[in-house]
Formats: C-alpha cells, structure tokens, sequence
C-alpha cells in the first residue's frame, strides 16, 4: 500500500470509509476516470478480520456484476439456495425464509444468495480498486475537518491527520461520508440522525462447528425458539456458520461488557437444543442493541451521505452490505457524469431523494422485523394472548418479499424517472430493468440484457425493441409496420439537428429484433442499425418488456439499470425531452467534437453509432 505521507493536494471527490460502499464507489469512479482519493481511519492490520455483514442477496450480485466486481467474490462465497425452518428439532415446512428463493426463482440469472462475510466483499472490491489506481486508498488516514469554500473549483477542503500526527490539506470538488453509523462527516455537516435505539439485544457468531441439526452446511436454517426468538444460521465463507439469536436482559446488563466468550457458546448451545452443537473455532462474536435511524439528507451542498453513514437498522432481514451496494451503485454515476459536465448539478439530488425514501421503507420494515425475530408481537399486529410471533415474521417476510431480495427496490418519478403519457409497457419507470437471453449475430450461445447494458457506470442504455421477422425470400426481415418505424428513426438519427449527434458520449444503443433467421442486420431491419443488433427468439425480453411486436417500442436504462423513461418506436422526440432535462448537451458536444478533431479520412467508430467513413473537421 502506498505511503499516506504523500496525498495528492486536490481531487475530484474524497471518499472517507474503508468499507464496502466507500471501495465500490471508489471502484465505479476510477473506472469513470475521476480522481479519487479514499482513506480509512483505521490500519486494517487492526481492525477485526470477520464479522460484520455476511449475506448478498440477488439484485446486490446484479449490480456488483454491472461494475465488474462479481467475479472477484463469487468463489469465496457460499451458495444459498432455498432455507430450512426447524422448531423443536423438525422441519418446519414452507416458513421463515423460504421467501427469499420464491421472490427470486425465474426472475434473475442470480438465483440464489451468496454468504460471504465482509471482509471478503473489501477484499475483493479493494483488489479491483488496486488495480484501477494504486494510490486511491490510504490507510490509517483520518479526516480531522473540513471546510467548505464556494468561491473554488475544488471547493472542499479537508484536514486529514495521516500516521504519526502530521496534519494535511486535500482539495476536492466533492466529499462522500461512508464512514459508518458514527459517521465523523454526518457529524461535521451537522446533518441530523433521527431514530430509535431498540430494546432488542442480539449475539452474532463466526465458527468452525459440529452439529447434528440437519441440512446445516446446505441452506440458510431458521431455528424457531420461544426463549431465544428466530435463531439465525448461516453457513458462509471457509467452512464458517454464522449464528444469531437474542440475548437475555439479565446477561446483557446495562452495557453487555460483562458478556463473554463461554457465555456466548453456552447460549448458543442452548438455542439450538434439541439438536447438539460443539465450537471447533470461534472467530468471531459480538453482542449489540439495535439502532434504526436515517439521516435527515443525503446530501448538503457538496458532501453526500452513503451506507451506514446515512442508515443503520438491525441485521434482521439481512440488508447491511445491500443497501450498501444499492447506494454506492446508485451514487458513482450521477457524481461521474457531473464531474465530467455532461449532467446537470441538480442530477446528484436524485441520488438523496431516491435512496432516502429506500431507507426509510427499510427502516419501517426492520422495526417489525426486529421485533418479531425477538420474539415480540408488535401491537399494531393486533395479535392475541397466545399468537405465534413466528406465524407473523414469516407474513412480514413474505409481504416485503420483493423489497429485501432487492429485485422490488423501485424509485418514484423524479427528474431522471418519466413515465410517458402515451405508452404503458409491464415495465414501469423508476424499477429495475429485466434480464432476458439475447443472442448476437450468429451465435450459437446467449448473452444477458444486463450484461449487453452494462457500462460500469458510464452511459445509458437505449433499447429499441424494433418488432418481429418475417420470411422473405430465402431469409427473414423486419415487419414493415414497425421497419418502417425503424427507417424513420434511422433518418432522423442521420439528420443534422438529431441531438444524438452532440451525445454520443451519453448513452448506447442496443435494437432488438424478435425472432431468429436473420443473417445480416442490415438486411433485416432494411436500413443500417442503430447500435448493436441482438435477437429475442424466444420473445423473453419481449414479454418481459410488455412490448408489442407489431409496435415495438423504445426503452430508456439508466447506468445502473433502472427504467428511466419509455416511449413508442416513433417517439424519438419525447426521448431527446427526456434526455435535455438533465444532460448539459454544450459540454457532451465539446466533448464530442475534440474527439473528431483528431480523426482524418478513415474509419469512424462512435459506440453506440454505425461505424462510417468520412472525413473530420480539422
């Protein structure tokens, strides 16, 4: 790791946290080409190696898969496939939680969730990160202060205290706080953090075990316990089982300080009676009461809000390093495309907006779950003397089903969400674009939508859904009802006031033919394409869309693949509305046209553009 004695004197955002959020953050920008300088307080020599967040459920892995960071983890992790509920040493059948495999089946190339504890998911995010800059993180290195000052480009100025007590100035046009539930930059900006301290105190657990209980290395277990609530366990990384339950009042006390190791394993053993349980190792173990609280803004002027820093809530329903992921995702490519100028300021209070109200659905959500896990009704319930508490959790699971896989995690209209008055498709704006199989030309083999779409943060992705193939002659082409759709749309991409021309930086095409045959796609669509081509021959994406094929339809995606705006084959204009309301076309076009400068007579190749040959202005 490079030395913290030598920080750069300005970048374009400082991120402080040395966690999941602030590394994938870190990662989606540098791969943007922003300066960024991420430094942690604490040698990481130092800090506890396990523990923490251990569970990724399935739209988190899309979204790692999207920025390129999947694979880094996926064979540490452990597979989970389905869950196993057990009261008194039986299977309980269809409870607890079998609502995550039923929210997830058909609906996702991730079908399963991934246990892998925390330090894995830093581990591999940090390697990426390495590789991208090696001098973008910095640890031990502390942010001491900061002071904002608006008269400067890099308006920003923190005091970071580097190892040894030297004290220096970083320069940044913006500064991310994912710096944890005790977040030194929530605290410095004065931004409020509202909410509850529960009177639910858990035990969470690392170990190498032995058990009789069946299905234990398999799946996720819910152990039902009157005295010890909905006992957690997990099997995750290297052999390890993750444990949880509640801990009595009386061992807790006033602080849990007097809680030990043998307690702990004697607890523990008794939550899972009848069943036997034995600690080869314990790793790690950690007793805590629950704190839910979110805070009043994201973002204050240039200083934006991320992870714990900006939410904290129990490991209930399992979303620690989720809504991590979700925020960090959801961040990088506002802040990327406003340091480059090709968006409008405004664009990054989307990012506040969006995730806020995401965390505060969470946090109403976790109250009930907390609760219910430790055993307790709550009386909105209305539940009688004698009511199961587990009978509610699993309807409060299965409920929010959708929400906690991540794959129902949607946003309302705002400026980067439009719903279109003049087409309703099953996809609806301000959701998660669906995966589908798409075959590129001539291959024998599919290729994911979300893979196609992927841009690790850099454009939008412009589906156009061009209608199905019909035989002609000894080949196949276009429907002439929406081909003739399609060659308007390619006129008007041609045209000189066409507002593609100034951003081709901003976005990608990707047509979509139903139907298969096709060997040229010229020759298909009956004009040059727009992007690349790609075939649905069994009409999932299609169907996934809700798109008529005698219409077609266009389908706007943003960088982190959520629906952004939609509109009929020949509604070009009511996108290039879309597109002008947040983009600042002056600066992409500059952009632009220094590109072209330095290109004579030859081939051209703008992603996302036919490749053409012509000569540049010079």
């Amino acid at each position: 790791m490079p030395s913290s004695s030598s920080l750069p004197d300005a970048v374009d955002v400082l991120i402080v946290g040395g966690g999941p959020t602030a590394l994938i953050t870190t990662s989606v920008l540098l791969r943007n080409n922003i300066r960024v300088l991420t430094v942690e307080q604490y040698d990481r020599a130092e800090q506890a190696m396990y523990g923490r967040a251990c569970v990724l459920y399935s739209r988190s892995l899309e979204l790692l898969d999207m920025n390129g960071l999947y694979d880094r983890m996926a064979d540490t992790g452990f597979i989970m496939k389905g869950a196993t509920t057990i009261k008194e040493g039986q299977v309980v059948p269809m409870r607890g939680w079998h609502f995550v495999q039923e929210a997830i089946d058909g609906n996702t190339c991730f079908d399963f969730c991934l246990a892998i504890r925390q330090k894995y998911v830093e581990d591999a995010v940090g390697g990426a990160v390495k590789e991208l800059d090696p001098n973008a993180f910095r640890a031990p290195v502390k942010l001491i202060d900061y002071r904002v000052d608006e008269s400067a480009e890099y308006r920003v100025v923190s005091t970071l205290e580097l190892k040894g007590g030297k004290r220096v100035q970083v320069r940044s046009k913006y500064l991310v706080g994912a710096d944890g539930g005790r977040s030194t930059i929530r605290v410095l900006s004065k931004i409020g953090f509202p909410g509850t301290l529960s009177p639910h105190k858990w035990v969470r657990l690392d170990a190498v075990i032995k058990t009789d209980m069946p299905l234990s290395r398999q799946r996720a277990v819910a152990i039902e316990n009157k005295e010890y609530g909905n006992v957690l366990w997990l099997p995750v990384d290297n052999g390890r089982t993750r444990i949880g339950f509640v801990i009595k009042d009386e061992l807790y006390g006033e602080d849990g300080k007097d809680v030990t190791a043998e307690i702990i394993m004697q607890e523990a053993k008794k939550a899972l009676l009848p069943n036997s349980l034995e600690f080869v190792q314990l790793d790690w173990w950690t007793v805590y009461a629950i704190g839910q609280r979110v805070a009043e803004t994201f973002k204050k002027g240039p200083v934006l809000l991320a992870g714990d820093a900006a939410h904290t809530h129990s490991s209930g329903a399992a979303q620690g390093m989720n809504t991590g992921i979700h925020d960090a995702t959801n961040l990088a490519w506002k802040l990327a495309g406003v340091i480059k100028g090709w968006y409008k300021e405004d664009l990054l209070d989307t990012y506040a907006f969006e995730r806020r109200q995401s965390a505060q659905r969470l946090i109403e959500l976790d109250r009930d779950v907390a609760a219910l896990i430790s055993g307790k009704i709550p009386d909105h319930f209305n539940a009688p003397p004698d009511a199961d508490f587990n009978v509610y959790l699993d309807r409060v699971f299965r409920e929010s089903a959708g929400f906690t896989v991540g794959l129902g995690i949607s946003y309302p209209e705002n400026l980067l969400n439009k719903a279109s008055p003049n087409l309703r498709l099953k996809v609806a704006v301000g959701h998660r674009a669906p995966d589908a199989p798409l075959f590129r030309p001539g291959t024998a083999y599919p290729q994911r939508l979300q893979q196609l779409a992927a841009t690790t943060g850099r454009r939008f992705t412009i589906l156009l859904f061009a209608g199905e193939v019909e035989p002609w002659g000894d080949a196949v082409r276009l429907k002439e009802r929406t081909a003739a759709k399609y060659r308007a749309l390619r006129k008007y991409m041609d045209s000189a006031p066409a507002f593609t021309r100034n951003l081709a930086d901003v976005f990608q095409f990707l047509t979509v033919v139903r139907g298969r045959g096709s060997l040229h796609p010229a020759d298909t669509l009956g004009v040059s394409q727009l992007g690349r081509t790609v075939y649905d021959y069994d009409g999932e994406a299609y169907e996934k869309y809700g798109v008529d094929v005698q219409e077609g339809a266009i389908v706007v995606l943003r960088p982190d693949q959520i629906v952004g705006f939609v509109a009929p084959l020949d509604g070009w204009g009511s996108v290039a509305q879309y597109f002008d309301a947040f983009v600042n076309i002056a600066t992409v076009k500059q952009g632009a046209a220094e590109e072209e400068s330095k290109i004579s007579v030859g081939e051209m190749s703008v992603e996302g553009q036919e490749e053409s040959t012509q000569r540049a202005k010079l």
